[in-house]
């Protein structure tokens, strides 16, 4: 193996392969052959171990082959839904190549999930390093958030430690260790993701800190979040639910997201798209979750969460699979934004239909109750948390609202979010 290489000197001889690095372990390779197609080989010295899991439930250890669509998408979901920031990557690393293969080859080493994507002449470096971290200041944080909102490719400390991290919103991948930020390099990861409020949505931020913590407050699992000033930059801070501190280094915990799962295309993640609806989820849940049962209930008391706050942007690749040696868990929510705070509920579509339907206002209780054999849910059980999330979620939200991060910040977006869902709430409570 051969150190870092610019673009203008990698080998051609390993230019079509990605090694799989699982928490510091060689344990495979995706190889890219004509047309497009992909082959995923789990080297034979690693598949009896019952340590590390497989890429996606859908690209088993087991297999002598596995579909090339599905690892295409796959690898896919792992960039960044921002058109001009895969542009001026690609502009970065002479990548004239469209398919995201050549792009995870220089931005495959912090991605989501347990594995690390990662080129030959970079193979060694990463296999044999220590854990490395390179302090950083408020103002370099700063920095590289606005870097972030303008999509231009950030410069890491050493220049190699770069991530990529998927969704439409601009995000920074960071490590936190002891109270202070970090950058992590090679087999070290990010622990945190660092996102500034969505432009065009005044304190979007904010509305995110206070719906996440709304649902854990309603006893549902969501990522740890909170909000960070860094210099002259605000960010929503989520600490990332796939990675652990293990005695004295971090360990990467795989997870893929549904899309991921099923082997979909990650552009068409809206139902309405064509992309996953409710009731595939829930059977997806059902066939391959190790406690089916539970995390039924908790996909579904997401859906009721998201149709309160008018979560008009929960589509499949906002829902992830924990994946854990053989055991498969619907992982901790994330993205969770109210559209309460910024229009009025006849404004949102659901991104999953409820019983065939899309609009937030048009869905009823009978529409859940019809739907709950498809969510694998009992009628029962449903009704019974419809009730109370509808009753409960007001005075939340409240709370939320009172939270120093929240109302220290002098924005009228907290009342008016306060305001709307005690509103919607109670005409929900009345269909």
């Amino acid at each position: 193996m051969t150190q870092s290489a610019s673009p203008q000197e990698y080998h051609p001889r390993t230019e079509n392969k990605l090694f799989l690095v699982y928490n510091s372990v060689l344990i495979g390779e995706i190889t890219r052959k004509k047309n497009n197609k992909y082959a995923l080989r789990y080297y034979d010295s690693v598949t009896g171990e019952t340590w590390f899991t497989a890429l996606s439930i859908g690209l088993p250890k087991g297999a002598v082959r596995h579909d090339s669509d599905h690892i295409r998408w796959w690898l896919a979901a792992l960039l960044p839904d921002r058109p001009p920031l895969l542009m001026r990557w690609r502009k970065e690393f002479g990548v004239t190549d469209l398919e995201p293969f050549e792009l995870l080859k220089w931005v495959g080493e912090d991605i989501a999930g347990a594995f690390q994507l990662v080129r030959d002449e970079r193979l060694d470096t990463v296999l044999k390093e220590t854990q490395s971290l390179t302090p950083l200041s408020h103002a370099e944080i700063a920095s590289r958030l606005a870097q972030a909102k303008a999509d231009i490719p950030i410069k890491t400390s050493n220049g190699r430690g770069r991530f990529s991290l998927p969704g439409a919103q601009a995000k920074v991948a960071l490590n936190r260790t002891a109270g202070e930020w970090f950058d992590p390099e090679g087999r070290t990861p990010s622990t945190h993701i660092l996102k500034p409020a969505v432009p065009g949505y005044i304190d979007q931020d904010l509305c995110e800190f206070m719906t996440m913590t709304a649902a854990q407050l309603m006893g549902l699992v969501a990522a740890e979040s909170a909000i960070r000033q860094f210099e002259e930059e605000r960010a929503f801070v989520s600490k990332r639910y796939d990675r652990i501190y293990d005695s004295e280094a971090w360990i990467r915990v795989h997870q893929e997201d549904i899309c991921q799962a099923m082997g979909r295309d990650p552009y068409f993640k809206y139902e309405s798209q064509g992309g996953p609806g409710a009731a595939g989820v829930a059977r997806l849940l059902r066939d391959h979750c190790s406690d089916p049962e539970t995390d039924c209930q908790r996909f579904t008391q997401a859906l009721i969460f998201n149709w309160l706050i008018c979560g008009g942007d929960a589509h499949s690749r906002n829902y992830s699979l924990l994946l854990v040696r053989d055991e498969v868990r619907l992982a901790p929510l994330y993205d969770l934004n109210g559209q309460l705070a910024f229009g009025r509920p006849s404004e949102v579509d659901l991104a999953m239909s409820i019983n065939g339907k899309f609009e937030a206002v048009s869905v009823t209780t009978r529409d859940w109750l019809a739907f709950a054999d498809r969510l694998f849910v009992d009628a029962e059980w449903l009704a019974e948390e419809l009730a109370r999330q509808i009753s409960v979620l007001p005075d939340v939200i409240a709370t939320t609202a009172t939270l120093p991060a929240v109302s220290e910040s002098s924005s009228s977006m907290p009342g008016r979010y306060v305001d709307a869902v005690a509103e919607w709430c109670i005409s929900r409570a009345d269909v």
